[in-house]
């Protein structure tokens, strides 16, 4: 497949995340996170088994330990990020977790020594700025609507943690060979799941409804659609084009989303949103215009 029209598609596929959560929106966003990631994981662990065959080499124990915190802050990210939405609108959700590519950098600087320039520092700047912009016009609209944009800051938080985990797993070091994307994403998905299923058993929440047929078509679009799909053309464009170029295509997600949820949804934004937003994907192109060393190669869509 040609690797442009491959990110395309990917965009199209995460730019529905957001819409398959509201109409899954029956059950319980725990719930929804965990089937979402138990999906995505039943997908992979066939091409997990078979990539185990053709590589027998076993990873290293630092490999498998930042494995299971990749799949651990994983689960924390869907389960942050899904639950926003039942408290804010799904542009402010979306666009708020723009700001994740801007913490991994500051992320990679304060652990993987890798210096922020002149670039990076207005990128954090902007990224203050913008989602200052998106809080404050929520905030004015009811103190619901802001802790729902607490909630998806606090998720591109945890999915700039699971960026980190997977930059320490995948990529060959001293002493580590080179973990393959089947190899590491079945694990992470069935680690994440297992994270959200604890927290589908702490809370008492019905695991299979009952719900109506179409929350389980949207769970289903859910898994498999932006995780699966669009997960896979990501990191398979990563494999031919420049990072940059395909990074920067993720800016398409928020605006894709907005204006579904705007059409499907009747969730109009407001206008300090779309200032909010603006200053966000401005300050996504600063990073990844001059990164502080080389881009991430996982890349985690919505």
């Amino acid at each position: 497949m040609n690797p442009w029209l491959a990110t395309c598609i990917a965009v199209i596929c995460v730019g529905w995340s957001a819409i398959f959560i509201r109409w899954a929106g029956e059950a319980h966003p725990v719930v929804i996170a965990f089937l979402r990631l138990a999906i995505a994981a039943a997908f992979w662990t066939p091409f997990h088994w078979r990539a185990r065959r053709r590589t027998p080499d076993r990873p290293t124990r630092r490999q498998r330990r930042a494995r299971a915190l990749a799949g651990l802050f994983l689960g924390v990210h869907f389960i942050l990020w899904i639950s926003a939405f039942s408290y804010t609108t799904v542009a402010s959700a979306v666009f708020l977790i723009l700001t994740q590519p801007i913490l991994s950098a500051l992320a990679a600087h304060l652990f993987l020594e890798e210096k922020l320039n002149r670039w990076n520092g207005g990128a954090i700047l902007l990224t203050v700025l913008g989602s200052w912009l998106i809080c404050r016009g929520d905030l004015q609209l009811s103190a619901e609507y802001f802790f729902g944009d607490i909630l998806a800051l606090a998720g591109a938080v945890a999915s700039t943690a699971y960026l980190l985990m997977a930059r320490l797993a995948r990529p060959a070091r001293q002493g580590q060979l080179a973990l393959s994307l089947a190899r590491y994403l079945a694990p992470v998905y069935w680690i994440a799941a297992l994270v959200c299923g604890l927290g589908v058993l702490v809370l008492g929440l019905p695991l299979v409804g009952p719900f109506e047929a179409a929350t389980w078509w949207s769970l289903l679009a859910l898994g498999l659609i932006p995780t699966v799909i669009g997960h896979s053309l990501f990191n398979y464009a990563l494999g031919h084009l420049p990072a940059f170029s395909v990074n920067i295509a993720l800016v398409g997600e928020p605006i894709l989303s907005s204006l579904l949820a705007w059409w499907l949804l009747a969730e109009t934004p407001a206008g300090s949103l779309w200032i909010g937003g603006a200053v966000l994907v401005a300050a996504v192109f600063f990073v990844l215009y001059k990164p502080p060393g080389d881009p991430l190669k996982e890349v985690l869509p919505e």
